[in-house]
């Protein structure tokens, strides 16, 4: 990933299936002319919807790049290792970090996807049943044939991660775990998602590593009623969190989703989200969240707030 990227990306993990392809096609289209050109994907979105086989938005997103030829325009960032091996499995199934595995989930990427290369791979969940080495020297195989730009890794532990930045060859350019502005109960194992912590993002800034988040909106739980809070943000210093973020919202003009965004990409240790959107205007509100200034006393509180 040799340009500067946007302060978003663009998460497409519905695309194909709970968000119509040709409506996630004009949202696409948006998001090109706002300048949110990083687009997040894997080759399993979206396995577990009904009906699904973890194609869809591999293929919806490969569609629109010919249609509106503009593979040009996108840094586009898949995902290989935890497709299920065949229709209706699970993670249990998962074709997994191989390398014979790895090379053959990111040829059949690139025929999905309709390009022949992708900017981004991350090696979507971690598989120990693989030796490190092996897992990333098939990623350093993909830039070497000029398959992809850039490697990186998702739902990964900072010990591993170290531990991969540590081998020779291209390294990580990025890790993807999950991440918001609330923090879970101590004792929550997110499985099979790997926290964003702070031993994460030490390391990742020790290595120069780019910290991507997913899971950032918690499904809306910020702002919707409707969309209660997961049971481990019901701990202990969740409301004085929440009070902080309220209040820094108000004196900006945004939603308390809207400030988790621009709070995370103003952080002293900045974090770049990747947000799932299924309408033109939570993608503008995405956008405006993450380029609207907050103060330093205001990242201050929210820093404050979250660790009450």
């Amino acid at each position: 990933m040799d340009s500067p990227l946007p302060p978003l990306a663009v998460g497409t993990m519905y695309f194909g299936t709970r968000v119509p392809a040709a409506h996630a096609h004009v949202l696409l289209d948006h998001a090109i002319e706002l300048g949110a050109s990083f687009v997040d994907t894997a080759n399993n979105y979206a396995f577990w919807h009904p009906g699904a086989t973890g194609d869809e938005s591999e293929n919806c997103i490969g569609d629109w790049l010919v249609s509106r030829r503009r593979r040009d325009r996108v840094t586009l960032a898949t995902k290989a290792g935890a497709r299920p091996s065949h229709p209706g499995g699970d993670l249990s199934t998962a074709l997994g970090l191989s390398a014979p595995a790895v090379t053959a989930q990111v040829e059949a990427s690139l025929r999905r996807l309709r390009t022949d290369h992708v900017d981004l791979v991350y090696a979507h969940v971690d598989d120990r049943s693989v030796a490190l080495e092996e897992t990333v020297g098939a990623l350093q195989d993909l830039v070497a044939r000029g398959l992809t730009r850039a490697i990186a890794c998702s739902n990964t532990s900072a010990a591993r991660l170290s531990a991969a930045l540590a081998l020779p060859g291209p390294r990580y350019a990025a890790v993807q775990n999950r991440f918001t502005y609330l923090q879970p109960d101590p004792g929550h194992d997110p499985a099979p998602h790997v926290l964003l912590d702070d031993e994460v993002l030490a390391a990742a800034s020790a290595g120069r590593v780019l910290p991507v988040a997913h899971s950032v909106l918690l499904g809306g739980a910020y702002t919707r009623p409707d969309r209660p809070l997961p049971a481990p943000y019901l701990r202990p210093g969740t409301a004085a969190a929440l009070s902080a973020l309220d209040e820094v919202a108000a004196e900006h003009d945004l939603d308390a989703g809207q400030a988790v965004l621009a709070w995370m990409v103003r952080r002293p240790a900045a974090v770049l989200p990747i947000v799932g959107c299924s309408t033109p205007a939570q993608l503008e509100s995405a956008w405006r969240a993450v380029h609207t200034p907050l103060s330093d006393r205001a990242v201050e509180a929210l820093e404050a707030g979250r660790s009450s």
